[in-house]
């Protein structure tokens, strides 16, 4: 979790998280907001297989063949699915939810180390860049997600680009 400043600490019982952006200057380039975390299951890793790459890459859904042909323990979660859950991980945050009118793209998104069963992933995001467009009303932010293991090592990263409203519809 993060202070209103952006400086990370610890997430207490009573912490309600960062503060939500009310308008585009609500967004201070260079701060951050961690999102929450999630464990893996293999449950999860052969169901969203199925959905994502229908059972054909055996590196995702064959437990002996990734034993005997890598340096992996099982399964891995599709990188596709990572991508997915860190954006629903630093959405439930709320903390651009009045704002957002549409994502806009992804860009250099790096797979830096495998998710498998068991492992928890956590996402961060630091506003890389903000700016209004040219009508004034809207702007774009452009945000560097972080995901990271229980290990504290980078799993993936990628550059998440948002569409704003200029101020939150229905006050407050």
């Amino acid at each position: 979790m993060t202070t209103d400043a952006g400086a990370p600490g610890p997430r207490r019982a009573d912490e309600t998280g960062p503060r939500p952006w009310l308008t585009l200057d609500d967004i201070v380039v260079g701060s951050r907001f961690n999102g929450f975390g999630r464990t893996i299951s293999e449950g999860e890793i052969s169901l969203l297989t199925g959905l994502t790459t229908g059972f054909h890459q055996p590196l995702h859904c064959d437990a002996e063949w990734v034993r005997a042909n890598t340096s992996f323990a099982g399964p891995l979660l599709p990188g596709a699915v990572i991508v997915a859950y860190a954006i629903g991980l630093i959405s439930a945050t709320l903390v651009y939810s009045r704002l957002t009118l549409a994502a806009l793209g992804m860009d250099r998104v790096r797979a830096r180390r495998p998710v498998m069963a068991g492992d928890t992933i956590r996402a961060s995001a630091t506003v890389a860049s903000s700016r209004p467009t040219q009508e004034g009303d809207k702007g774009v932010v452009v945000l560097e997600v972080v995901v990271s293991n229980q290990r504290d090592e980078t799993v993936l990263t990628f550059d998440y680009t948002l569409l704003m409203r200029a101020r939150a519809v229905g006050g407050a």
